[in-house]
This record gives C-alpha cells, structure tokens and sequence, in this order.
C-alpha cells in the first residue's frame, strides 16, 4: 500500500511539472526523437502548427513568441500559453494521383516528381508514404509504408486507369477521404503530414462540396501541396481551385516553369520538417464546432509563414481541434 502512495504521488509531482513546464517555457527547439508524450488540450486553448522560412525559402529558425503575430477570426490573440520549435520532423505523404483522361499527357511528369521524392527526400526509418489513384472513385493502390519500392509501385498503379472504370473526375471527393481515412484526426506523434495532388484540378464527378474537402484538411491538420504545368497570367478554372485549396490548407502551388522538381520539393519537405508549434487562449472561446479563421504574421524583415487558414472549434469533449 505504501508503494502504490508513493508511486501516485511520484506521477502527481512529474505531471505538475510537466504542465508548470509548458506554461512557464517561451521557446523550445525539439527533435522528433525527443517527443515522448503528447498534451492533452483543455476546450479553451488552441494549438497551430507553422511553418517559418526566410527570403531565400530556408527554415527560420530560433523565432520567439513575440516574433510572431496572430489574430483569431480578427481579433489579435495576446494569450500565448506555449511556444515550440520542432526540428527534422518524420513527414506523412499521401500521393493523390488523378489518372482521368485529361491527365493522361502528364503521366510521365507526374511518375518523375513522385519518384524524384521518395529517391531524393524519403527516409526509410522515419518517414511514411501511401498512394491512391482516382477518377470518378478512390482507390488505395499502396497502404501507408516506410520503404520506397511498393510506394514506387503504388505511384504507378495508381496512374493507370482501369479499363472498368467510368469517366469522370471526383477530385473533392477523394482528398476529403484521404484525410477522413488516412490522416487521422487523433494522432498523437507530431509530423508533418500533407498530400502531394497530381491534378488539373478538374472536377466533375465529386458528391463532396470543395469547402467539405478542405474542411476535413484543416480538421486532419494535413496541408496540400501541388505541381502545376505552368503558370498562367489568365489562370484556368482548374488553376483557380487548386491554389484557393493550397491556400487554405497551409501547402504551396510549384509551376514546372518557374522552378525544378528537385528545389520545389525540397522546399515542401523543408515545409514539413521543421516547424513551429504555438499554444493560445482566445478569450470566451465557445465549443460549438464553428471555424474559425487564423491569421499569422511575422515581425522578422522577409520571413514567410505557411499555415492553415483556420481550425475548428471542436465539439468533442476535452480537445479543441
């Protein structure tokens, strides 16, 4: 009996100072491999992952809290409960591979970039990858794997079209399960997760709205990064969508003539690996399942910050998403 006390006091003691250490600390640079617990928040704090980097698209490192600015639905937020810096993150990538007609000239495009990633920036004993291919439906061509070659395999299934399928694409209706399914709203290891989304952004077949989909981006916390033949001075309705989706969900657009596979994707894993974790309290902030809508800015001379437009304030008992 006197040991169980003393084990339940010893748990009382370290959780407290866990919690004084989170309130109390203003900044603090963490590896992945230094995580080993997960807080829990209460309904009125707020948690925002970004990412910070400067002029020459390099990771800023060692910002403070005051470095940064952030208002919730307009409303400049004073209240910061804690401040992280995490380094070299494991990333998270879904390859989102549209293999409708109008896709098909970019097959080969799409088959480079997707290897030039996993070849050049993928590590084996961290990070993970699945695939999934779509038209007029979604499917799974390469579960969630740490090894390059059936992701590989997984990228070229998925941009073949079945000879069965019907024409048409859902594009809203497949991000929208990839991250109901794949991007769990619960997880508990910080990564850094978004999907790399081959398309034209074309959409003609989705039983999904496109604010449905990127509202189940921001509740996965999964940001969406895409690869765009060229830039248009005169965009295309595709164009539009996909860089209203980019935006919304904290990811970028890459023009094929603007910059190479190789410096776009080493800026989106630069992205992912390192990033910044800021804890607030909005005052009266209600439970009641509504978005709202963050704005970021940093006082340091061309910094740029890549962060989701929002979150919501989750119904759940216990967490605010």
């Amino acid at each position: 009996m006197y040991g169980k006390t003393l084990t339940v006091v010893a748990n009382f003691a370290i959780l407290c100072a866990l919690s004084c250490y989170g309130y109390g600390q203003d900044s603090t640079a963490l590896r992945a491999d230094e995580q080993a617990f997960t807080l829990k928040m209460p309904v009125d704090e707020v948690k925002v992952t970004f990412h910070a980097s400067d002029g020459k698209g390099d990771p800023l490192e060692n910002l403070k809290k005051n470095d940064v600015q952030l208002s919730d639905n307009g409303k400049l937020q004073s209240r910061t409960v804690a401040f992280h810096e995490y380094r070299d993150l494991p990333i998270r990538v879904g390859f989102l591979l549209d293999n409708s007609p109008s896709m098909q000239t970019q097959l080969d495009w799409s088959q480079v970039i997707a290897s030039e990633l996993i070849r050049g920036f993928f590590r084996a004993n961290s990070d993970q990858a699945f695939t999934m291919g779509f038209g007029v439906d979604a499917r799974l061509t390469q579960d969630w794997t740490e090894h390059a070659d059936p992701i590989s395999k997984g990228i070229t299934v998925g941009l073949e079209k079945r000879a069965d399928e019907r024409e048409g694409t859902a594009m809203f209706d497949a991000i929208y399960k990839v991250c109901r399914e794949k991007f769990s709203e619960e997880t508990t290891a910080l990564s850094g997760n978004f999907i790399l989304l081959f398309t034209d952004g074309e959409d003609n077949s989705s039983q999904r709205w496109g604010a449905e989909a990127v509202d189940m981006c921001q509740r996965a916390r999964t940001a969406i990064y895409v690869f765009i033949p060229e830039w248009k001075s005169r965009a295309s309705r595709g164009q539009l969508i996909l860089e209203d989706l980019v935006s919304k969900t904290g990811g970028r657009v890459f023009y094929r003539s603007r910059q190479s596979v190789h410096e776009s994707l080493a800026l989106a894993v630069s992205d992912m690996r390192y990033q910044y974790e800021l804890i607030y309290s909005p005052p009266g902030l209600k439970r009641d399942g509504a978005f709202h809508h963050i704005k970021m800015k940093c006082r340091v001379a061309r910094a740029q910050i890549q962060v989701r437009s929002g979150y919501y304030a989750s119904a759940k008992p216990g967490e605010t998403k």
